[in-house]
């Protein structure tokens, strides 16, 4: 055969073959670039729904290098809806390889963002440890940052997280610097001397190594003594251009702060605004301390004008409209903000960049956090606890014994007051939990006092001597007092029966949950000898010439007895507007109020000393205060 005609056969039979090969389905096809655009215009006009829609659907039908991009661009305007269930499933689909640098950036922040919003503050920290901050742009590394020092914060990584801050500040501006210095000196107040000098993360006269050599100079050395001072001298020639201020941070003591929040109002305050939510679990808590503001506010006659301004809070994703409402405020040239109520709307704004309205919020965070402008007043459970432990101590206790309900509240109380106790050298000798469904607690009290030892000691001693002796079981003698976690109902219950297992004349003293807060003496008849701690409020020897107090007790006669301490919180927040100035900027002083003795300490934080009192014929009478 001619080798030309062979040639050409083959050529054929190839051609042949390749044609009939199934089409590879990864052949790029280009998305239509009409549809990419109403995405994108939908997006940017804030239509945040169509846009993830038109976006899923992008990607869906363009399978090459575009639609990993797609199902980014869906995932965040799913994230802008709060919709993070549909932002996490579209991030999930991402082929991470088809991503430019920047876009990986971006999917790693959002990852970021959703796992924090869940409280999964690990998985956030995953999201981001791939990423090498030094290549990465500065605006996406503030925001990885940002992210970071939040995910620390959650997880208590005082040392990581102190790094983030130092890594932080050359991305900021003056005063969000000087914000980011103060939370940088917190999170290093929380390490030992030999972490500080150990984790240090530089030489001098580096930055970084000059924040941990200064925070150990604090930490290391006792307040006010001549090492401390020829400590910061010694600092001062290693790190002489160093933007910490020596003076601004170390405080009495050595291990805290000094003054770090204080606040200058103008003597004029013009407007304030409220913020409180209207609906939801808070409703009916923010009613009473709305009543309470504004009675305050009309016995003081004053021509402030009050704005309220409903926040409202997704509990379950973790979500809140109060920086959208304190911008409002803001625009409305208030010189203060009281509220918000919920603790997720006041972390918020403790992680917000910066308050340049000063904020008086309604609830405090677990963990101490401080900020400039934001002081942090409320009635925590815990914070009964505390005083429990402290009025104990005040009246020379050192052994206690514990009685609390099987739930999560009775957990937090009585976790609280051994806290505290121990910190005072206390001893907790025996703790016991009760189930708050039963009425019989003779199966926890008798062990709880001492009564079944009592009486294996008399059956010992029976058969060592061989005949039956008289018995009186006896409670254990070494308990200096009883603290008792119970609500009004269960206290009535529990105090009669404290009493017939021989507690006899032991002291039993409760938080102020176990009272209802007005008087009824048939009812809390059975509470005679219990000692609790409350508001003076409730007292009603000691409020009757309040004129607040009068007005509420008038005005919001159904209701007052029911909320009088939400409306003493109210009244409280309001009167102290103008003690803000003086307390903020000095821990020592104080001023009495519907809530107690009211301070602000170093970090912002509102204490109000309480009220102790006792019950005699079923009704609650104030004991003198104690030095």
């Amino acid at each position: 055969m001619n080798s030309r005609i062979y040639l050409f056969l083959i050529a054929c039979f190839v051609i042949t073959l390749s044609a009939c090969q199934p089409t590879d389905p990864n052949i790029s096809t280009r998305p239509n670039q009409s549809d990419v655009l109403a995405a994108q215009q939908a997006e940017q006009s804030g239509d945040y729904a169509t846009a993830a829609k038109q976006y899923i659907d992008l990607a869906e039908k363009n399978n090459n290098e575009k639609q990993a991009l797609f199902y980014l661009y869906a995932a965040q305007s799913f994230w802008q809806l709060d919709d993070s269930e549909q932002a996490s499933s579209s991030l999930d689909k991402i082929n991470h390889e088809k991503l430019s640098e920047a876009q990986q950036y971006d999917a790693g922040i959002l990852t970021a963002e959703i796992a924090l919003s869940d409280a999964q503050p690990e998985d956030a920290l995953r999201a981001l440890e791939s990423f090498d901050l030094k290549a990465v742009p500065d605006m996406q590394k503030k925001a990885m940052l940002e992210l970071q020092i939040q995910s620390y914060n959650l997880t208590e990584n005082w040392l990581e997280k102190a790094n983030s801050h130092i890594l932080l500040a050359p991305l900021l501006d003056d005063a969000d610097r000087e914000q980011n210095q103060q939370a940088l000196w917190q999170a290093l107040m929380h390490l030992s001397p030999q972490i500080l000098d150990l984790f240090n993360p530089g030489v001098p006269p580096s930055i970084d190594s000059g924040w941990f050599a200064l925070a150990y100079a604090v930490k290391a050395y006792p307040a006010n003594s001549d090492s401390l001072a020829v400590a910061i001298e010694d600092w001062y020639r290693s790190y002489p251009n160093h933007p910490a201020d020596p003076t601004l941070f170390p405080s009495p003591g050595g291990t805290d702060t000094a003054i770090v929040i204080a606040t200058d109002l103008p003597l004029n305050i013009t407007d304030i605004a409220i913020l409180l939510p209207e609906s939801g679990p808070y409703k009916i808590a923010a009613k009473a301390i709305r009543e309470g503001i504004i009675a305050a506010h009309l016995t003081a006659q004053s021509n402030t004008q009050l704005h309220f301004l409903s926040v409202d809070t997704d509990r379950q994703y973790g979500t809140s409209n109060v920086l959208q409402q304190y911008q409002r405020a803001i625009d409305k040239n208030v010189s203060l903000i009281i509220g918000p109520l919920d603790k997720i709307a006041v972390q918020l704004l403790a992680e917000s960049v910066s308050l340049p309205v000063p904020v008086l919020a309604l609830n405090r965070l677990a963990e101490q956090t401080s900020k400039a402008n934001l002081f942090q007043f409320g009635l925590a459970p815990e914070d009964d606890a505390i005083a429990v432990a402290n009025y104990a101590q005040a009246q020379g206790f050192e052994r206690a014994i514990i009685l609390s309900p099987q739930n999560s509240w009775g957990e937090r109380i009585s976790t609280a007051f051994i806290d505290q106790w121990q910190i005072n050298n206390g001893i907790v000798l025996n703790q016991a939990t009760y189930d708050v469904t039963q009425n019989d607690f003779s199966d926890v009290l008798k062990p709880l006092l001492g009564l079944v030892t009592s009486k294996q000691r008399s059956q010992a001693l029976t058969r060592v001597l061989g005949r039956n002796l008289e018995f009186e079981p006896r409670r254990r003698q070494d308990i200096d007092f009883l603290f008792l976690v119970a609500k009004p109902p269960k206290a009535r219950q529990l105090v009669p029966q404290l009493k017939f297992y021989r507690s006899g004349r032991l002291p039993i003293i409760a938080t102020s949950h176990a009272y209802t807060g007005y008087q009824n003496a048939k009812q809390d008849i059975d509470l005679n000898r219990l000692i609790i701690g409350d508001v003076p409020w409730v007292y009603d020897e000691i409020a009757a010439s309040d004129p607040t107090y009068i007005a509420l007790s008038t005005s919001q006669a159904e209701s007052f007895n029911r909320f009088k301490r939400l409306y003493a919180l109210g009244a409280d927040a309001y009167h102290l507007v103008p003690e803000l100035n003086t307390l903020s900027n000095d821990s020592t002083l104080s001023f009495s109020g519907a809530t107690g003795e009211i301070s602000i300490d170093q970090f912002g934080y509102i204490t109000h000393e309480i009220r102790w009192g006792k019950f005699d014929q079923g009704i609650l009478q104030a004991l003198p205060i104690y030095p």
